[in-house]
This record gives structure tokens, C-alpha cells and sequence, in this order.
């Protein structure tokens, strides 16, 4: 929201500078994002009189003005179209710089001297208006500084509210925290209504067939105004705050809402059939036009404005095409009401549809103040357009508003603040505030708060106000009282931590993605009509068809990722993310939640390079980050078993990860469906999914020091062709079985696939290390016993030692 400080001072006596004003307010809770000054180009523009006007010899369009500046008279070329003579403009003279950095200098326009220039308003960023020159009040003297004469410059504050505070959605909302900070006292606006027409009562009425989303609706009427624009004080104030001028009649209704917080709308009231007013629900398929020419069909809860036929408004958010104010209206009728939050919130979500006043009345309006918003209206219309002010209002208000009280205890507040206040400190602060506080014993205070507080409803409410006003800089700090527990930290979150400094160091980037996903997204992995990854928990109020279940599987969320990356040319990717599945099941009011780590591999594996060729990542890279990954974790047994069915992988290049025999997860190649299905062409993509809530029940809860032996070590290689369908890992587990303990380690280091063996074959060859921790090994042992492996191979995969 934005706010002109000398608007606000308006309200409130202000003697401190905007930078030290922007900070008071930023330690309210009010945060000043940027404090802009206004009128700064206007050094060098002053108040001048058109004395005389003459047409310019050689430019039809030009006229040549002379100009009363008080102490002489200077020709001023000029061709706006609005120029009179004895019309008070401002004129800047050489030297001055207009906003958008123009330095204005003596000239010959067309042959004529012209010394200065006649400015319009929004060359001095005043407003946005270049309809002609601006024309200045007829008593103002030449000669004046411009500056002093409107009373600039001028500071706008911007600021970012919180959404709790919407009665600082307003002027005078902001002007009631400084006064309330600075010990000074707010002034209100004198509503002057001279209410000279008809009784209100026989020109419109008001029904509310919907008490629970309108509890209070005011209306009042004006007739025979004259539409035109608004004055400049009015225009220069809503451009500042960021609204467009329109002309008299709606520039009242936004300066009352910017002014006191209070939406209102103005209805052509003779465009209102019957002449009144009637809240209630649309019906399911109605069809509206709103102001903005944008047709929209209505549900069952969308709460309207109409007239005794039609609906004539979207209540709280926007009127009609079929009752604006235009150039023809004679006479309004001005609404002033309060909507339940909760019905603009969904209506205005629904329709994509937010304004000014769908921004308030969704955090809460105030239901107090419908009739000082809608008098202060007309007053102000009276005083802008004429007319005659009808006596009375309506006012339909059938459940009155009734606050709450809510007691403050005083050491409970000082316990939580850290705090010696005391209670009549602590009452004066929130009377600063226009709650109403009385004495309720030696340690609580009754508190009512005010009706535009919609935010104060508990206890701690009440302290966190106390806080604000006493000044957050000013609660001093201390350690708080930690009692020691005797449960343990808990063991996922050290696994996490543990796991994502693995990762990292594996040279891995963390990513988080949206739990929201589409229904579509198992659809693209191909998972099974039974499986539990379709046992989605569905949200109930979407913002698309896209984030609308809850994720039961990390990986589309991290493909979009990579997909995302790509589009910007990223190309080596490595990603991880720690998360959580979500799985509904039946009888369950939870889903049940199961955390996941998936990891993903993409692109080259290493870049081109004066030293090395570019190598695509594959299968082996993300096995090993695995491998590492488990092995850090101080898994020994760690096995990689093939399987050929599992959701998004190729069939081809899939396997279980094993720990100790216990699957803990999957690793392999993504279907290339998949990936063609997020728009990844030509890349080969790897992902690894490890099962967290599996892999906790296994992790090995010591790690136990092997001391290094000082015994020698033993080496022997076997090479042997086998059926290519024999696993390398069903071999190395018989080695591991047959070595028995004096076995230290096996690897492989060889395969051969080709024209030199039988096409049905390949080629296996590992390294055997053997050792004792007890002695040295014999030769004759060591040779008898890598026979008995090599036997036990023959027997179990049918492979033969391969010679030469």
C-alpha cells in the first residue's frame, strides 16, 4: 500500500523526517519497503499568470503567452489547448529539470523567444493527467515557489502489510499507529452531510437474503450531481496511492477506501430497477458482466448485488456494466457494506478477479465503520458534484457486531516478553490503540477490542501489541529456560543431515519441488491401475488441474527440474531432493507419509577438455553415487539386483538396491517415454530412489574399527566366459560365499562382449584378494582353495575358465 506523508499528516501531528518515520513504522510491524519523494523537479517552477495571449506569426498550433512571475513579464511559447488569459499556471523557468530529466533553457521556437515552459501535471509527476496545462487555484500570487503553494514536496511510503492488518489498509489506519507510537493524538476528518433531499425510506430499500456472507449493508442517496473530474488535491493523492483518477463521482468512493479503509460502490441510481437493493447468492450458471467488459458464469457461492430484477455487482469485488457511472448520471446511489471474508476470498480466487476492494474485504473489513464510510461519501460528493443529499441512510444490520473481551494478565505478558512493564503501561499502550481496557484485579486487564481489529482475538494477541508499542528494539535479550528432555534427537533428522553432506560432497545440488502435482504424472511413469501411487490425496481447493493431488512419488517433480534446467542450457545436472510421498488410505483421515530421497543424473558426466574427451553419464555413475552414498553409512553387504517392471525406468537397465538382503530402493536408466513426455529428447537421464523409512530399519546403529592387518595379502585373477545372461554379481556372491574369512576382497575388472568369443557369451574377469588377520597365508592353501571357487562357478552358472 502506498500513502502521501503530508496526506497523513492530515491526521497526525508529524515532526519527525521520513527516514526516521519509515523506521518507527518498520519496527510496528508496518514494513516501509521504499520511501519516494514527490515534487522534487520543482525547484525552479513557479506561480505565473497568463497575462496576455497571441497567436505565434509562423505555428498555428503555438501561441506565444506572456507571463506575470511577480517581479516581470516573459514570453512563453506554448501549444496546449487550454491556455486563457488570467488563468495562475506553473511555469518553469531555465534551469528547472522536469521528472523525466528534461533541463528546460531559454529557446527560439519557430523565430519566438521562449523563456520557460507552462508544465502539466504529470510533467512534474504529480499525476498522470496531459490533457492540457495544469490550472492553479485563482489565489495563489505570482511569482510564488509551486513547492509551497501546493505545500510539496511530498514522501510516499510503501508499504508491505502483513496480511493480518487490514485496518492499515487505509490513511488513517497508518496515521492511528504513528500517533499511537509517537504519543500523539489522531484527528478525524469533519464529515460535513447537508441532507436536503427526499426521505431515504421512499427512495430505496435494501434486502438481505444472505445474513451470513453480508451481515450489515448501508446505503444512502444523492440526486441531481453533475459528473466531472475531480479536483486536483483529490487527483494528485489517488495517483500517488496508485489508483486512476475516473472522474468525481468514483474518485470519492476510492479516496473514502484509501482515506478510512471502507470500500464503497456508487450505482446509477436510475438505472437501478425498482430502485433498490437486494444481497444474495447467484444462481448456479448465472452469467455476469462486470465493469471491466469480462463476462463471467457464477456458482451457487458467489454472493451478488442486485436490483429488484438483475444482479448489478459481484458483492465486495466489482460492479456491473448495466448501473456504472456515466457521463449521463444524475443521480447515486452509494453502497457501504460488510462481506463475510471467507465468500470474497473463494469468489475472487475463483473468477481471477481481485481489486482494491476484494483486497480488504478478504482480510477483513470494518463492520463498525460501513456508516462513517458511506457518510463521508456523500459528503464529499455533495461537495464535489452538488446535488441533493437524501436524509437518512439505509442501514440493514440485523445481527449487531459484538467484540470480544479478553483478559490480559500481566506477569504471563512480562514472562513472555522478557519484560518489567507495568500494568498501567501496558493499558496505555493499547488504549493508544483505542481498545478499551479496564481493571480487573492486581494482575489482569479486560480488554474490548475495536471492531476494525479484526486480528485481536486471544491473549497473546494483546502481548504481541504491547510488544509493537513498546518497541521491539527495546525488549531486552535474554537466553531463554531450555529444560533438558529425555528423548533423543530424532533419528531421521540426523539422517538427513548426514545424507545431504554425502550427497553434496558427491557433487550433487539439492532441490526442493512442490508437493502439488498432477494426476497425470503417474499416468507418464505407466503405473499400474492398483498401484498405491494412485492412491492420491486430492486438494480440496486447487489452484490448477496441474497442483492439484498430493505427490506419492518424488521423481516427476525432479524430472520437471531437470527439464526446467534445460530450457536455460544447463546441461550438467546432478540433483537430489529429500521429500515426502503422500499416500491416502481408506479409513485413514491422514495420508500416510513416507520420506524419500531420489537423486538424478543428466548430461555429460565429465566436459570436453584439453586432457579429456566429454563423457555421457550412465548407468555405473549413478550406481556408484550409491554405492558411496550406502557405504558411507556404513552398509558393507550392499548388493544390486536386476528387475525388469518398475514404474518410469527402462526395463532394460533397472535393479533393487539391496542392504543385508533388504531392498531399500531402486536405481537405473528413466524410460525414454517418460522423459519424450516431459519434452527431454536425446539424453540419457538416471535416477536413484532410496526408501528412508526402509533403509532406518536396517542402518547400522555401531561402526565398527577393522584394524589394518600387518599380514601380506595374496592376489589371484580368475577370467571366465559365462552365458550372458549370468549376472557379474551372482558370481561375485559365490566368491564371497566359498573364500569364507579368509577372503578380503573381490572385484571386477574386466568385461568383454565381442568377435573373439561366441556371440552367446561374454567375458568376466575379477581379482581375488585373500589375507588373514591371523598369520600368513601358504601358497598350496591359498591354490586349493581358489580351486574350490572356481568349481563351485563351473557348477552354478555353467562358466569355464577362459584360456589364453
Amino acid at each position: 500500500m502506498k500513502v502521501s506523508l503530508n496526506w497523513l499528516r492530515d491526521y497526525v501531528d508529524i515532526d519527525m523526517s521520513p527516514d526516521d518515520l519509515g523506521h518507527a513504522l518498520t519496527m510496528t510491524g508496518l514494513e516501509v519497503e521504499k520511501i519516494e519523494r514527490v515534487g522534487g523537479s520543482l525547484d525552479k517552477v513557479i506561480v505565473a499568470r497568463i497575462s496576455k495571449i497571441e497567436p505565434h506569426p509562423a505555428a498555428e498550433k503555438l501561441s506565444i503567452c506572456h507571463m506575470d512571475i511577480g517581479s516581470e513579464n516573459v514570453p512563453v511559447v506554448c501549444g496546449a489547448p487550454n491556455v486563457k488569459e488570467g488563468c495562475l499556471v506553473p511555469l518553469a523557468l531555465p534551469g528547472a529539470r522536469l521528472e523525466d530529466g528534461t533541463v528546460i533553457k531559454e529557446s527560439r521556437i519557430r523565430g519566438e523567444d521562449s523563456k520557460g515552459m507552462i508544465l502539466a501535471e504529470d510533467e512534474m509527476g504529480l499525476t498522470d493527467d496531459h490533457t492540457g496545462i495544469m490550472i492553479l487555484p485563482h489565489d495563489l500570487m505570482p511569482g510564488d515557489s509551486l513547492s509551497k503553494a501546493l505545500s510539496l514536496p511530498d514522501w510516499v511510503f510503501d508499504l508491505d502489510l502483513t496480511p493480518n492488518r487490514p485496518d492499515c489498509a487505509s490513511v488513517v489506519g497508518v496515521a492511528r499507529e504513528i500517533a499511537a507510537v509517537t504519543g500523539k493524538t489522531l484527528k478525524w476528518a469533519k464529515i460535513e452531510l447537508a441532507e436536503s433531499g427526499p426521505s431515504i425510506g421512499k427512495l430505496t430499500s435494501v434486502t438481505i437474503d444472505d445474513p451470513v456472507g453480508c451481515p450489515r449493508y448501508s446505503a444512502g442517496v444523492i440526486l441531481e450531481i453533475e459528473i466531472g473530474p475531480s479536483p486536483f488535491w483529490m487527483r494528485y493523492r489517488l495517483y500517488q496511492s496508485g489508483i486512476r483518477s475516473i472522474n468525481n463521482i468514483v474518485d470519492v468512493t476510492n479516496y473514502v477506501m484509501l482515506e478510512l479503509g471502507q470500500p464503497l460502490h456508487a450505482f446509477d441510481y436510475d438505472r437501478l430497477r425498482e430502485n433498490r437493493i437486494v444481497v444474495r447468492r447467484a444462481h448456479e450458471g448465472e452469467v455476469f458482466t462486470t465493469l471491466d467488459g469480462k463476462t463471467h458464469t457464477l456458482n451457487s457461492e458467489t454472493l451478488m448485488i442486485c436490483d429488484g430484477q438483475r444482479p448489478v455487482a459481484l458483492a465486495g469485488i466489482m460492479g456491473g456494466l448495466n448501473s456504472e457511472i456515466f457521463e449521463g448520471t444524475r443521480s447515486v446511489l452509494m453502497e457501504s457494506a460488510f462481506f463475510d471474508p471467507m465468500c470474497i476470498r473463494r469468489t475472487s480466487k475463483g473468477l481471477g478477479l481481485s481489486t482494491e476492494a476484494s483486497y480488504r474485504f478478504e482480510r477483513g473489513d470494518d463492520i463498525g465503520g460501513v456508516t462513517k464510510g458511506l457518510k463521508r461519501s456523500l459528503g464529499l460528493i455533495n461537495q464535489l458534484a452538488g446535488g441533493e443529499v437524501a436524509s437518512g441512510v439505509v442501514d440493514n444490520y440485523p445481527v449487531p457486531y459484538v467484540p470480544p473481551m479478553i483478559d490480559l494478565r500481566v506477569d504471563k505478558t512480562n514472562r513472555f516478553l522478557g519484560t518489567h512493564l507495568s500494568k498501567e503501561m501496558m493499558a496505555g499502550h493499547l488504549r493508544a490503540l483505542e481498545m478499551k481496557v479496564r481493571d480487573k484485579g492486581e494482575n489482569i486487564l479486560e480488554v474490548e477490542p475495536p471492531s476494525f481489529r479484526v486480528d485481536i482475538a486471544r491473549e497473546v494477541d494483546l502481548i504481541e501489541e504491547v510488544a509493537r508499542l513498546t518497541g521491539f528494539d527495546n525488549i531486552p535479550v535474554t537466553q531463554p529456560k531450555v529444560r533438558p528432555t529425555e528423548r533423543a534427537e530424532q533419528a531421521e533428522l540426523g539422517l538427513r543431515n548426514r545424507i545431504k553432506e554425502i550427497m553434496v560432497g558427491l557433487g550433487f545440488t539439492e532441490t526442493i519441488t512442490f508437493s502439488f502435482v498432477s494426476p497425470a504424472s503417474v499416468d507418464i511413469l505407466g503405473v499400474a491401475d492398483k498401484s498405491t501411487l494412485r492412491s492420491f490425496v486430492n486438494i480440496v481447493n486447487p489452484l490448477s488441474i496441474e497442483e492439484s493431488v498430493l505427490r506419492t512419488s518424488l521423481i516427476p517433480g525432479i524430472i520437471s527440474t531437470i527439464r526446467n534446467n534445460i530450457l536455460i542450457d544447463e546441461k550438467e545436472l546432478k540433483v537430489f531432493e529429500w521429500g515426502k510421498a503422500f499416500i491416502r488410505k481408506e479409513g485413514r483421515e491422514l495420508p500416510l507419509e513416507q520420506s524419500y530421497l531420489v537423486a538424478l543424473m543428466s548430461g555429460p558426466f565429465q566436459p570436453q577438455t584439453w586432457y579429456q574427451k566429454e563423457r555421457p553419464v550412465d548407468f555405473y555413475d549413478i550406481k556408484g553415487a550409491a554405492e558411496v552414498l550406502l557405504k558411507s553409512l556404513w552398509f558393507e553387504d550392499i548388493a544390486f539386483e536386476k528387475i525388469s517392471d518398475m514404474p518410469g525406468y527402462d526395463s532394460d537397465l533397472v535393479s533393487h538396491i539391496k542392504c543385508g538382503g533388504c531392498p531399500v530402493g531402486q536405481v537405473g536408466r528413466v524410460s525414454s517415454k517418460v522423459l519424450a513426455a516431459y519434452d527431454i529428447e536425446n539424453r540419457d537421464t538416471y535416477v536413484l530412489e532410496i526408501d528412508i523409512e526402509a533403509l532406518m530399519k536396517i542402518i547400522p546403529r555401531e561402526k565398527k574399527f577393522r584394524q589394518v592387518t600387518r599380514f601380506p595379502a595374496v592376489h589371484r585373477d580368475i577370467s571366465l566366459l559365462v552365458d550372458r545372461g549370468v549376472e557379474s554379481g551372482k558370481i561375485m556372491d559365490i566368491i564371497k560365499q566359498e573364500g569364507g574369512e579368509l577372503l578380503d576382497s573381490v572385484r571386477i575388472f574386466d568385461i568383454y562382449e565381442g568377435d573373439k568369443i561366441d556371440p552367446s557369451e561374454k567375458s568376466l574377469a575379477f581379482r581375488i584378494c585373500y589375507r588373514s588377520e591371523k598369520r600368513t597365508l601358504d601358497g598350496g592353501e591359498i591354490n586349493d582353495l581358489h580351486e574350490k571357487i572356481i568349481d563351485r562357478i563351473r557348477q552354478e552358472s555353467g562358466g569355464r575358465l577362459r584360456e589364453g
